[in-house]
């Protein structure tokens, strides 16, 4: 008797897509190499007051200045989301406002000196998360996938229109967090189109951390670099839809753990099928033998950055020389002395 050749409509195919697809691979990674950047640009180079959302804005800035209708066309927000989010920035000393000299009347926007600074350092930083990303994956493997990550990204039909951060086009982490906020937004449109009008693209930082065993609100928090309280709020946005329930954690009776409602597991297939289409539209651009080269290199770096190892192999063996290297990256220097001080000390602690 022949096996049967799994399908769409299979239960454990689609759970299988959802874990190993490209849009997970690289947005884990790009969620990665943020919160390192974001970190160190933080703990190394003083930029205490930087929020990760400050970024679109300076890189969109870059050495030229623009308007604030300029600006908000760019990034696709309306005027006000962008005057409010352009006041932040300026307030922590990345941006100035001077007259426009083609228009005494109107004003632009520019990079103050401590946000050429911050460009400078954030470019250094790329450049190391880089090289990092090279030792894992192979020089040729990792100049290959950046080649394709930037093809992508500067094509017409995206609208983009971005260069990288850093000085050479090959590198990946340049090309990350605007092609990761484009596919964020379009699985987004693509799922909606099924049913799900609903949806926000908030819902991202908890619909894709949950695995077979649920998911946990900490872990959630930690990984987007946002206060527990709005998980929280996101995951009861998410109930109140009929996506999620809130189960007790057979880890932790204190704690609860959010699983997918029957509507949920109906969600995870339609973005399955998003997945698929997206991936399409990629292979239209670069071409099909491109695009699986892409990927693969994407799913090396996922799984030897060990992305995926709290939300679908608790069980697994963990690396621990790479851990530290993660945890070093992620939390800089003083705080991840402060975790080696406080695992000594529970460790002297239980003897």
């Amino acid at each position: 008797m022949s096996a049967t050749k799994p399908t769409a409509g299979d239960p454990d195919f689609v759970w299988n897509r959802y874990r190993h697809n490209f849009s997970r691979h690289l947005l884990g990674v790009a969620l990665y190499f943020q919160n390192s950047l974001m970190n160190v640009l933080r703990e190394q180079r003083g930029h205490t007051a930087l929020r990760l959302g400050f970024a679109p804005y300076i890189m969109l800035l870059g050495e030229e200045s623009r308007r604030l209708t300029e600006l908000a066309d760019c990034l696709g927000i309306s005027r006000q989301a962008c005057n409010q989010a352009v006041k932040q920035i300026a307030a922590a000393g990345y941006i100035e406002s001077t007259a426009d000299p083609a228009d005494g009347r109107a004003r632009q926007l520019s990079l103050s000196a401590r946000g050429r600074q911050l460009r400078r350092d954030g470019a250094r930083i790329v450049a190391e998360l880089d090289r990092a990303f090279a030792a894992i994956v192979g020089a040729d493997r990792f100049a290959d996938a950046s080649k394709s990550l930037g093809r992508i990204s500067l094509h017409p039909s995206l609208g983009l229109a971005t260069q990288p951060l850093g000085a050479a086009g090959t590198v990946m982490g340049g090309w990350l967090p605007r092609l990761s906020d484009y596919i964020m937004q379009r699985l987004m449109e693509l799922t909606r189109a099924r049913g799900h009008s609903g949806l926000k693209l908030s819902f991202g930082q908890v619909l894709t951390l949950i695995g077979p065993d649920g998911g946990r609100i900490q872990q959630m928090a930690a990984a987007h670099d946002v206060s527990k309280q709005a998980i929280s709020a996101i995951a009861t946005e998410l109930e109140e839809l009929g996506y999620l329930q809130r189960q007790p954690d057979p880890l932790d009776a204190r704690q609860v753990v959010l699983q997918f409602t029957d509507r949920g597991r109906q969600l995870i297939a339609d973005s399955v099928a998003g997945v698929d289409q997206l991936e399409d539209e990629f292979a239209g651009l670069i071409g099909r033998a491109a695009l699986k080269r892409m990927n693969e290199t994407l799913y090396a770096l996922y799984r030897g950055l060990q992305l995926e190892q709290d939300i679908f192999e608790h069980r697994g063996a963990v690396d621990l020389s790479l851990l530290a290297r993660q945890l070093q990256l992620q939390l800089g220097d003083h705080d991840s002395r402060a975790l080696a001080r406080l695992l000594l000390d529970a460790t002297a602690t239980e003897r």
